[in-house]
């Protein structure tokens, strides 16, 4: 994943540059799932490390500048991710369901690949950060709060309608780092969440100015 995301920030950083840039409004609406481990940092030491799987619903806000030749664009992104997740023990039976609500916050770069012709491939870089509620259905010992660095890369279709409109398909995978607290407050209780990937596959379509 590491070596994916330089080659893609080598290829954005040699590649042409023009001063003149349009700004564009878009929105991405899709399907994402969240994959990772954690480990409950409590009084027991010995404490079982719990898988989680979900899968999510996603939306998304762009704006941002997009050259003239249409070979990168650069733009900040609003997301919204919302999903009922359900937590099991390594012994695979189920000990809680929770509602999940991520909002994330990014900025990306993209390289446009064959930007005249139009539906063109394109590749790019994502950095910003993430905020996280976490709240169990059943008792909010396992309601946590979170917030933390996410970065990664992504790629995709871009097709151009007229002069005006765009649209998009692609995929994009985000890391997220962070650790979490337990909103009970009486509790000291710490979430390291570890190998945490967001995968979003959306339809996205945007306006140029």
């Amino acid at each position: 994943m590491t070596k994916i995301i330089r080659i893609i920030f080598v290829a954005l950083l040699f590649s042409p540059y023009s001063a003149h840039a349009s700004v564009y409004l878009g929105s991405k609406l899709g399907l994402s799932a969240i994959d990772y481990n954690q480990d409950l940092d409590a009084d027991n030491d010995n404490e079982s490390p719990l898988m989680i799987s979900g899968i999510y619903g996603g939306f998304g806000i762009d704006i941002g500048w997009v050259s003239d030749t249409n070979q990168y664009r650069i733009f900040y992104t609003f997301e919204q991710h919302d999903t009922e997740t359900e937590v099991y023990s390594d012994d695979n039976s189920l000990m809680m369901k929770t509602t999940d609500d991520i909002a994330l916050h990014l900025v990306s770069a993209e390289y446009i690949f064959l930007s005249q012709r139009h539906w063109s491939p394109y590749a790019g870089i994502h950095a910003g950060f993430h905020q996280r509620e976490t709240i169990d259905s059943q008792s909010d010992f396992y309601s946590y709060a979170s917030s933390g660095f996410t970065y990664g890369a992504q790629t995709g279709i871009v097709g151009r309608i007229g002069n005006h409109f765009t649209l998009d398909f692609g995929m994009r995978f985000s890391a997220l780092r962070s650790t979490a607290k337990n909103k009970k407050e009486h509790s000291n209780d710490v979430l390291k969440i570890t190998n945490n990937m967001l995968t979003f596959i959306y339809f996205g379509a945007n306006y140029r100015f």
